[in-house]
């Protein structure tokens, strides 16, 4: 599973917090953003710009990028392929990609204080899986630093972080109970997720439910809205009629998913 941003957040404030007055020393120098930085997740054909700014102090030494597992390996050798990364110096002359390995996106650097180098990223293709952040985990060390010294993270606030929601919808997903007590009101779960089984992006929608049930009560249509992210609980709904028994959710576009059987037992008081 991919690290997300607040766990990345919780995971450097450990190490910039570990050593009373030494806190400082444990978070790299500079800061990198993206653009951009909200895509579509199983998409290909990305460009993304990285832009490095040594913002408190130059840097001078090796960056490291690490790319995320999901995405496009970076590489050098076919400039007109997927994953293709190209370096601008701008204003850190002397600063060039030394190599790459693995996911990992090395970087010679030599950055005075508050110049800034771009990293480019081409044809990039998306994880499949949306999250609230993918982070290019982003750190340095200086040149000349005993060979065992480790690389330090830039700070928090600082990496650089792409949001990866889900395509376009594509089905329908229904979370219902496989077992029921007649007259007893539960509840269903109905999600419109993409080809992937994301929660799919930008759905507005309308919702039914029905059932096999003659003798049922089921909650109203629902039409989904942006603040629900395509995906809505149905409360009340009821089933009197003992033995199997399925719930169907249909929507306003033609999709639809039928639960498997329902156990419905008689109510006993």
């Amino acid at each position: 599973m991919q690290v997300g941003w607040a766990a990345l957040c919780a995971g450097l404030a450990v190490l910039v917090l570990a050593a009373a007055g030494g806190a400082a020393t444990r978070v790299g120098i500079g800061k990198m953003t993206v653009t951009p930085d909200r895509l579509v997740a199983g998409t290909t054909g990305n460009e993304l710009s990285f832009t490095f700014l040594a913002d408190s102090a130059p840097v001078n030494g090796t960056t490291i990028v690490d790319v995320p597992r999901g995405w496009t390996k970076a590489q050098r050798s076919d400039p007109a392929g997927p994953g293709y990364v190209e370096l601008e110096s701008s204003g850190c002359v002397g600063t060039s990609i030394s190599g790459i390995a693995g996911r990992r996106i090395v970087i010679a650097t030599r950055c005075p204080r508050r110049h800034e180098f771009k990293l480019l990223y081409h044809r990039a293709a998306t994880p499949l899986l949306s999250a609230d952040g993918y982070v290019f985990l982003t750190q340095t060390r200086p040149l000349r630093a005993p060979r065992k010294t480790p690389f330090k993270p830039l700070g928090p606030r600082k990496q650089p972080v792409v949001k990866v929601r889900g395509n376009s919808a594509a089905g329908l997903f229904m979370t219902i109970t496989s077992y029921a007590t007649a007259g007893v009101p539960f509840n269903a779960t109905v999600r419109v997720v993409d080809q992937f089984g994301n929660n799919a992006a930008d759905y507005t929608g309308t919702v039914t439910l029905t059932t096999t049930d003659a003798a049922h009560t089921v909650p109203a249509p629902y039409t989904y809205g942006p603040t629900d992210v395509s995906q809505h609980t149905f409360t009340g709904l009821v089933l009197r009629t003992a033995g199997p028994q399925r719930v169907t959710a249909t929507d306003s576009h033609g999709f639809s998913v039928t639960s498997g059987p329902i156990t419905v037992s008689p109510f006993s008081s």
